[in-house]
Parts: structure tokens; sequence; C-alpha cells
């Protein structure tokens, strides 16, 4: 309950992460847009929208280091009271990996050869190639997840005329933003 004001030596210019650049900006969308994990100070990977983190032993990962499956914790809504999918996620990423986008993080998907929804609440992510740390799709404050029903007109050149959306964003966050 009650109003979060953010200040900063330099103003937030946009509140969609895959379009900045600027600290400033993923500090702020931080407080709104969420990843599937994010880091703790011993440097642990902490669930956020996961349920846990995938590990080999868990079976999360596959044995040849090409998939790992991610399972949404779940009863998460979009802000807007809209229940949040794993096809945010696959969206997210095809945002992102579209070049006329113009996404600021497509390493945040280095290495990504397909997405699924297997379910609501199943994500599985390929590798092009095994992958010993493949936790950087949708880890820490720099790769969230975007609602693909706010999004989903703003794919390839059309994202930088989204106003409304990038200084807006539905996110899963503990805040909303009400001006800026």
């Amino acid at each position: 309950e009650g109003t979060l004001t953010l200040l900063s030596w330099q103003a937030v210019s946009i509140i969609n992460p895959y379009l900045s650049t600027g600290t400033k900006d993923y500090h702020a969308c931080s407080l709104v847009l969420e990843p599937l994990f994010n880091y703790n100070a011993s440097g642990e990977l902490v669930p956020t929208l996961a349920a846990e983190i995938p590990t080999v032993e868990n079976g999360g990962i596959s044995e040849d280091l090409t998939t790992i499956t991610w399972t949404l914790k779940e009863g998460v809504l979009w802000s807007d009271g809209t229940p949040l999918t794993a096809e945010d996620f696959v969206f997210t990423w095809t945002y992102c990996t579209t070049p006329e986008t113009g996404c600021s993080s497509p390493t945040s998907f280095t290495n990504v050869a397909s997405m699924e929804a297997v379910d609501d609440i199943t994500l599985k992510i390929t590798f092009e190639a095994p992958s010993p740390f493949p936790y950087n799709p949708f880890g820490g404050y720099l790769a969230p997840v975007l609602q693909k029903a706010q999004f989903e007109n703003c794919v390839g050149a059309a994202a930088q005329g989204c106003s409304e959306q990038n200084t807006f964003p539905i996110g899963t966050g503990p805040f909303t933003f009400e001006q800026r």
C-alpha cells in the first residue's frame, strides 16, 4: 500500500528494458517487470516468477545441456488481473529477437534455438548447442517478461511507436506506473 517516489540524477527515459540502454531505466523497470529469477547478494539464483531453479539434478536441465524447462509459480497475475503464462515468455523472446524491434538485450537470448510454452506454466527453452550456463534467458532485471497482450502489436518496426506500452508497461512486480 502506498506510493513509491523514485528519484534519480537523470529522468527515466523508457520503462521497456528491451529498448533501453540506461541503468536508470533498468532500475525503474525492475519495480514493475520481473524475470524468472534474480540473484541474491551471494550471487545465488533465487526464483522470482519461477517455482524453482531448474538443475540437471532435479530434471529441469537435460543431461546433454541443450534444454532447460522452467515451471512458473501458479497464480501469478499481471497488474491488469490476467494470468501470467509461459506464452508471455515465448512472446518476449520473439519480440527481442526480431531484428527490426531494435532490442538492446539480444545477448540475453544468445544460443537459443527455440522456446515452447508446453502448457500455461511450463516453458521449455532449447539451445543451439550445449549450454553449461543456461540461465541467461529471463534471468535478472535486464531480461524480464513482457505481457504478450500489451505488446503483441509492438514487434519489429512498430516497437518504437508504442509509447503507451513503453511508458506504462503492465507488470507482475509490486508496483505499477501512474505517471512519469
